[in-house]
């Protein structure tokens, strides 16, 4: 296995090993999402129940302050998993990046052995195509 070879696939596990992070934190912003969401149906589920009785409508406002308290602080977090994430992202294309240019190197490193290879062959097949002259000229002096 050639150097850049090994290059290559260090580089893409780890690109992979990137792509598992940025997966992992997109897959928990969409389940903070989701929460919120059922935060926000809560909170109108129980302003329904709220107005239907007396008893709801004392013990409503703790709840909702509780729950805009709780609405703030998942939105925060998902603000700050969206910059990870976009942190991720850019550690991501670094990683493709890298392994792009691993790649590169490896298909001209071939490129390069595959003409040599071929301009080796063509400087043998001229050699022994000079010998058959050589000797067909020698056959007709005889």
């Amino acid at each position: 296995m050639t150097a850049f070879k090994s290059l290559t696939r260090v580089h893409n596990w780890i690109l992979n090993e990137k792509r598992q992070k940025l997966a992992g934190i997109d897959e928990l912003i969409e389940k903070m999402k989701i929460d919120l969401q059922h935060l926000e149906d809560e909170i109108e589920s129980e302003n329904k129940a709220a107005t239907a009785s007396i008893e709801g409508t004392i013990a409503f406002p703790a709840f909702v302050a509780a729950s805009l308290e709780r609405r703030r602080r998942q939105r925060q977090t998902i603000a700050e998993l969206e910059k990870s994430a976009e942190a991720a992202r850019e550690e991501v294309h670094a990683a493709f990046q890298d392994v792009k240019k691993y790649q590169h190197a490896e298909e001209l490193e071939a490129r390069q052995k595959r003409d040599e290879r071929s301009r080796r062959e063509q400087i043998e097949l001229d050699e022994l195509g000079t010998v058959i002259f050589r000797r067909g000229q020698a056959a007709g002096e005889d």
